[in-house]
């Protein structure tokens, strides 16, 4: 058979679903198991000498058919429905349940159910609570109760009582030592889950602190170096324009003399917030350092970023920010704007913007000063 058609067929049980996938294949194997099992409780019988009677075949088709519904209803995507799709309780229940059915009729050879009940709780282990746990290992220890002690009564011979207490004081030992050892793997996966979870938030901090400005929020020096470095190969591989402009504050040290730094703080974080409204959303704002900023526009060429940054002059200037030292406080601000050139590096245009914001300041301060690139 191809491997291609082999994968369909894969696909075609599985599905292709990561999580649905991970769940039929539990199920699958639970199904093997038990498919395995059938054969060997007819062996045990036969070599018991007894004869194959209609319960055999009942419980032949309860194993079976029982399985294959789990299966289907997984597979369907019914179980999708329940707190648990992977239907781990439901699934253990039911095989525990076929297991003590099995043993009942398994004869001189029923200690081999004993592997398999301790396997049936093994698989539930990685995803039980210990409350679960415990409850599913006293059903278990419930139902073979009731398997030796009826079996003990109707065939004493077979199932000498006796070797029944026996086998129930060994079940009454190993299970709950099963569900204390469940108990604890929940534990550890429970403080598992906490620490991804920690170390997760942690990354996020580190990622933030990493490419955020921590007092305006804006991408800092580093994140706009590495956006404009990512614009400047997509515009060598494109041929588009694009356009960086540098923004200053008028008299910011005025404002921090005057106010305080905290006020001073309140105005870089109402004017990164005004600026952004401003702007497009395709457009990027960074705090450059101090009271500098820098703006990257993608595919745009001069005009409509001229346009644009008179938007954002103007929305600056008729900000009133509230500092909470008595009167509002007033700012402007002065722009270099400048086109990336081709065959210009990124410091040649930064450099070119740096230019044009000194002339801006030079000529009178709150006003844009541009070049004719782009």
């Amino acid at each position: 058979m191809a491997p291609s058609r082999i994968h369909r067929l894969i696909d075609l049980w599985l599905g292709t679903e990561p999580a649905q996938r991970l769940r039929l294949r539990q199920t699958s194997l639970a199904m093997a198991l038990m498919a395995l099992c059938v054969p060997m409780l007819h062996h045990a019988v036969l070599i018991s000498q007894q004869a194959r009677g209609p319960l055999l075949w009942v419980w032949t088709a309860y194993a079976l058919g029982g399985m294959a519904l789990m299966y289907a209803a997984i597979r369907s995507g019914w179980s999708r429905r329940l707190a648990d799709p992977s239907m781990t309780v439901a699934q253990s229940a039911f095989a525990i349940s076929a297991a003590a059915l099995g043993y009942a009729q398994a004869g001189p050879l029923r200690g081999a159910v004993f592997p398999v009940l301790t396997l049936i709780l093994t698989f539930g282990m990685f995803q039980l609570h210990a409350r679960t746990a415990i409850t599913l290992s006293l059903f278990a220890l419930t139902l073979f109760g009731l398997a030796m002690a009826v079996m003990a009564t109707l065939q004493a011979e077979v199932y000498p009582p006796a070797v029944e207490l026996g086998h129930f004081i060994m079940l009454a030992c190993m299970l709950p030592a099963l569900a204390v050892l469940t108990a604890r793997l929940n534990r550890i996966r429970r403080r598992l889950a906490e620490q991804r979870e920690e170390l997760t938030r942690a990354l996020a901090q580190l990622q933030a602190i990493a490419t955020r400005d921590e007092l305006t929020g804006l991408p800092n020096r580093r994140q706009m170096q590495a956006l404009m470095d990512q614009e400047l190969l997509r515009s060598l591989r494109h041929g588009h324009h694009f356009c960086i402009a540098e923004l200053d504050l008028d008299h910011f040290k005025r404002v921090n003399d005057l106010h305080g730094h905290a006020a001073g703080d309140e105005v870089l974080r109402a004017f990164a917030q005004a600026s952004q409204s401003a702007l497009r959303a395709t457009d990027v704002l960074a705090r450059w350092g101090g009271e500098e900023f820098l703006v990257l526009m993608p595919d745009t060429p001069m005009p409509p970023a001229l346009a644009g940054m008179e938007r954002l002059r103007q929305q600056v200037a008729a900000l009133r920010v509230d500092a909470g030292t008595g009167e509002p406080i007033s700012i402007t601000v002065s722009i270099g704007l400048t086109g990336h050139r081709r065959g210009d590096t990124l410091a040649q245009t930064l450099e070119r913007a740096d230019q044009l914001l000194y002339r801006a300041k030079a000529q009178g301060r709150n006003r844009t000063c541009s070049d004719d690139a782009g």
